[in-house]
C-alpha cells in the first residue's frame, strides 16, 4: 500500500492551472477600457485594423459552424453531479479522465491507495474540496519596519469545507465515486462559487487552444460568449478577459513577431464590455452539519445567541443524554475500577448485513449513519483507551480522539479526558510522521499522542521513536508473541496496560483484531459487545469479522453466546445490539425442549397408582404412571433396555455426569439418558474445571 499525502493547508489562490495570474482583477477593468474604448482610434488606421497598436485580420473562410467549445455530453449535469456527490457515479475510466478537468478547481487529490484482494489490484485516489484549511489559525500582521510603507494585501475570507471525495477503480477500466466522508457533510459553499474563485482547466484550455492558433485575446473572449450554454457548461460563467490574456501570455513569449488575426463577424464594437457579475458569496462560517432525525429526533440544539460563547468546529458531535441510557449496562463502572484486576474490554465495531466491515481490504467504507457515529464517541469518552490494529490505521488514518461537545456543549473534551489511543503493530510496519491524524491531533491538543505495541525484534527506526515521544506517544513492547499460537498474547497487552493506568479499552477494529477477541479461549477477556448493524451487503470481497471455529474434546463445535442482549434502532436503518460476553459448554439433548423441561422440573411430584415415586429415568414418550400418594413402595429394579437403545461394550471405567459431561469433559454420548450405577463413594471421579460451566442453550 502506497500513499502520497498532499493534505491541502490552506485555501487555494485564484492561480488558474499552470498560468499565474498576470493581471490583477483591478488591472483588469482598466485593460478592458484601453481595449473597448481607444480602439475605435485605431480601427480606421491606413494599417486596417488595429488593436493596442497591433495589426490583425479577420479569417474569413472560418466555417460557420465553428465552434472553440469541445465540451464532453451533459457537460452541466455532470459538473453539478461531481459537486455535490448526492449519490455514487459509475463512470468508465476513459469518462472520469474526461470530465474532471471541468472539476478541478473543486476538488484537490490527497492521496492515493492501492490494496490487492484476489490477486487484483484496486486504486483509490482521495480528494478534498479546496477550501478545506487543516486548522484555522488566526492571522497576526506582523510589523512594518521603521521608514517603509505597509503593502496592501487583499484580506482572504475565513471559509472552510470538510467536503471529500474517493474514487475507487474497479477491474474492467470503470470507477466509481462518491463522498468519502458521512451523508451529512456537504459543501459550505455552491458551485458558482468555486467557479468564481478559481477556473477550472477544461475552460482555461478551451482558450488555450485557440491562443495557440494566433486569435487575440479580445476575439476569444468574444468568440466564446457567443455560446453562452456552452460557456456556463464549462464552468466559464464568471471568466474574465485577463484570464484569456493570462493563457495566451505563455504562448506569445516564442511567437513575438506572429501576427494576429480574429474570428470571423468580430468587431471592437461588439465584444463584451461589462464584466460578469461577481459570485455570490457563501456561508460566513462552516457551521457543523445537521444530523437528520431518527430515533432520537434533532441531535443538535439550536442556541439563538451565540455572542459571548467561543466558536464551534465543524467536527464536533452531539450525543443527546436521553439517548444515552441503553448504554449504560455495557460500559465501565467507574465505582468497580478499583477492584478490578483487568481493564473493562468493549468491542464494538459496525458490520453489514453479511458480517462484513468494509467493500475491499484496505478501503474505508461508510457504514452506518450519523447517529452511530455520535454514539461511538460517546462510547470512547466512557473508556480510557482506544485500540485498532495496525492494518486500520494506515488504511484510515484515523484520528482516535472523542470529538464529542463538552458540557457546556462546545469543543471536545478536554485532554485529560481524552482516551489514550493504542496501536497494535508487532512489525513495526506503521510509519510515524508529524502529518499524522493522531499526532496532529495530539499536537493541538485535542487528543493523546498513540502507544504503539510492538513485539521483540521490531525494527524501530531513530526518527519514529523520536517523533513519537515528541508528542507524547511510547512504544510497548509485549515479550509473549508466537506466530504459530495466534500473535500477541492478548492476556498480556490487557495486563501491562492495566498496569500503566488504562482501567477500560475499546476495541474499535480492525477485522483481524476483533476475530481473534472473539475466540473461544479469549471469551473470558471480552466484558461487553456493541455491534451496529446497518441494512446492507457487501459481498464476499469485503473483510469479514469471525472468530475461528471451536470443538469440544468430542469433537462437536462450540459457540460463543452473549446474554443480557438488548437490540436498539438508531437513526433511520440501522439497529444496536449491545451483550455481555458469556461462554458455556452445551449439554445433551434429551429430546425435549429446554422451556419444557424447565416446567416439568418445577411442576409438583406426583405418585403413581402402586405407590412407587416417580421414576428419574424414563423415555421422553412414555410418561410415568400414576399412583395415589398414600401408598410407598420401594422402588422396582431397573428394567433392561431393548437391543437397539444399549450401548455398546466398553473397556472404560463408568464415567460420572457434571453439569451434562462426563469426568473426561467430553458432553454425553447419546441424546437419550442410559441408566448409570452410582460410582463408589470411596473414590469418586475427579471433575475438570471446564466441566464447571453449564450449558444453558438447546442442542
Amino acid at each position: 500500500m502506497s500513499t502520497d499525502p498532499e493534505t491541502p493547508d490552506g485555501v487555494d489562490e485564484p492561480d488558474h492551472q499552470d498560468d499565474d495570474q498576470l493581471e490583477t482583477d483591478g488591472d483588469d477593468d482598466a485593460l478592458n477600457d484601453i481595449s473597448m474604448h481607444d480602439q475605435d482610434e485605431d480601427e480606421g488606421g491606413a494599417d486596417g485594423k488595429r488593436t493596442h497598436g497591433r495589426q490583425y485580420t479577420v479569417v474569413e473562410d472560418e466555417p460557420p459552424d465553428y465552434s472553440v467549445f469541445d465540451n464532453p455530453p451533459n457537460l452541466a449535469d455532470m459538473r453539478q453531479r461531481l459537486f455535490s456527490l448526492e449519490n455514487p457515479i459509475q463512470l468508465s475510466t476513459a469518462e472520469w479522465h474526461t470530465y474532471f478537468p471541468f472539476v478541478d478547481n473543486v476538488w484537490r487529490k490527497m492521496r492515493t491507495t492501492e490494496s490487492q484482494p484476489e490477486d487484483r489490484t484496486i486504486t483509490v485516489e482521495y480528494y478534498a474540496c479546496r477550501l478545506r484549511r487543516a486548522s484555522a489559525k488566526s492571522y497576526t500582521p506582523r510589523p512594518t519596519p521603521e521608514g517603509k510603507q505597509q503593502r496592501k494585501k487583499r484580506t482572504r475570507d475565513e471559509k472552510t469545507c470538510a467536503m471529500t471525495m474517493k474514487v475507487v477503480f474497479n477491474p474492467g477500466d470503470t470507477c466509481t465515486i462518491s463522498r468519502a466522508t458521512d451523508g451529512v457533510v456537504k459543501h459550505s459553499h455552491d458551485l458558482d462559487y468555486i467557479d468564481g474563485t478559481k477556473r477550472n482547466t477544461g475552460i482555461m484550455d478551451t482558450a488555450r487552444r485557440e491562443a495557440a492558433k494566433a486569435y487575440m485575446p479580445a476575439s476569444i473572449y468574444w468568440k466564446m460568449w457567443e455560446e453562452p450554454e456552452k460557456m456556463h457548461a464549462a464552468g466559464g460563467k464568471f471568466m474574465k478577459m485577463s484570464d484569456v490574456r493570462n493563457v495566451q501570455y505563455a504562448w506569445r513569449q516564442g511567437h513575438h513577431q506572429t501576427g494576429l488575426k480574429a474570428h470571423k463577424g468580430f468587431t471592437l464594437q461588439r465584444a463584451r464590455r461589462e464584466p460578469p457579475a461577481p459570485p455570490p458569496p457563501p456561508a460566513p462560517q462552516f457551521q457543523p452539519p445537521t444530523q437528520p432525525g431518527g430515533v432520537f429526533g434533532r441531535l443538535e440544539p439550536v442556541k439563538p445567541d451565540a455572542r459571548s460563547e467561543p466558536a464551534v468546529r465543524w467536527d464536533t458531535l452531539q450525543y443527546p443524554h436521553h439517548a444515552r441510557g441503553f448504554l449504560e449496562p455495557y460500559v465501565p463502572d467507574p465505582k468497580l475500577a478499583h477492584v478490578r484486576t483487568r481493564p473493562h474490554v468493549t468491542l464494538t465495531w459496525a458490520s453489514s448485513l453479511d458480517s462484513r466491515i468494509s467493500q475491499v481490504p484496505g478501503v474505508p467504507t461508510a457504514i452506518s449513519g450519523p447517529e452511530t457515529k455520535a454514539m461511538t464517541h460517546y462510547l470512547r469518552s466512557r473508556h480510557d483507551a482506544i485500540l485498532v490494529g495496525v492494518v486500520t490505521a494506515i488504511a484510515d488514518d484515523p484520528a482516535l480522539n472523542c470529538r464529542l461537545a463538552n458540557s457546556t456543549g462546545y469543543g471536545g473534551l478536554a485532554w485529560e479526558f481524552q482516551p489514550r489511543p493504542i496501536i497494535i503493530d508487532p512489525h513495526a510496519r506503521l510509519r510515524i510522521h508529524p502529518e499524522m491524524k493522531v499526532l496532529k491531533t495530539a499536537s493541538e491538543g485535542r487528543g493523546k499522542a498513540p502507544w504503539v505495541v510492538v513485539a521483540p525484534g521490531a525494527m524501530l527506526h531513530p526518527v519514529a521513536v523520536s517523533t513519537l515521544k515528541a508528542h507524547g506517544g511510547e512504544y510497548l513492547m509485549i515479550n509473549d508473541y508466537i506466530p504459530a499460537q495466534g500473535g500477541m498474547n492478548w492476556e498480556g497487552i490487557f495486563n501491562v496496560l492495566f498496569r500503566e493506568g488504562i482501567k477500560s479499552v475499546m476495541v474499535e477494529g480492525g477485522g483481524v483484531v476483533l476475530s481473534e477477541l472473539l475466540r473461544m479461549h479469549r471469551s473470558h477477556l471480552i466484558d461487553s459487545v456493541i455491534l451496529t448493524i446497518a441494512p446492507t451487503f457487501f459481498g464476499k470481497a469485503g473483510v469479514m469479522v469471525s472468530p475461528e471455529p471451536a470443538y469440544d474434546q468430542g469433537g462437536r463445535p462450540l459457540a460463543t453466546r452473549l446474554r443480557n442482549v438488548r437490540w436498539q434502532p438508531m437513526g433511520e436503518a440501522d439497529v444496536v445490539m449491545c451483550g455481555h460476553m458469556n461462554f458455556d459448554y452445551p449439554r445433551p439433548s434429551n429430546g425435549m425442549l429446554p422451556g419444557i423441561e424447565e416446567y416439568s422440573r418445577a411442576a409438583p411430584p406426583s405418585n403413581g397408582p402402586q405407590g412407587s415415586p416417580p421414576s428419574t429415568s424414563h423415555y421422553p414418550h412414555q410418561p410415568p404412571p400414576q399412583q395415589p400418594p398414600s401408598q410407598q413402595q420401594p422402588p422396582p429394579p431397573p428394567t433392561p433396555l431393548p437391543p437397539q437403545h444399549r450401548p455398546p461394550p466398553s473397556t472404560q471405567p463408568p464415567a460420572v455426569q457434571i453439569h451434562g459431561q462426563n469426568s473426561t469433559g467430553a458432553p454425553a454420548p447419546s441424546a437419550t439418558p442410559v441408566p448409570q450405577p452410582p460410582a463408589p463413594q470411596s473414590a469418586p471421579a475427579p471433575a475438570p474445571a471446564s466441566a464447571n460451566a453449564a450449558s444453558k442453550s438447546p442442542s
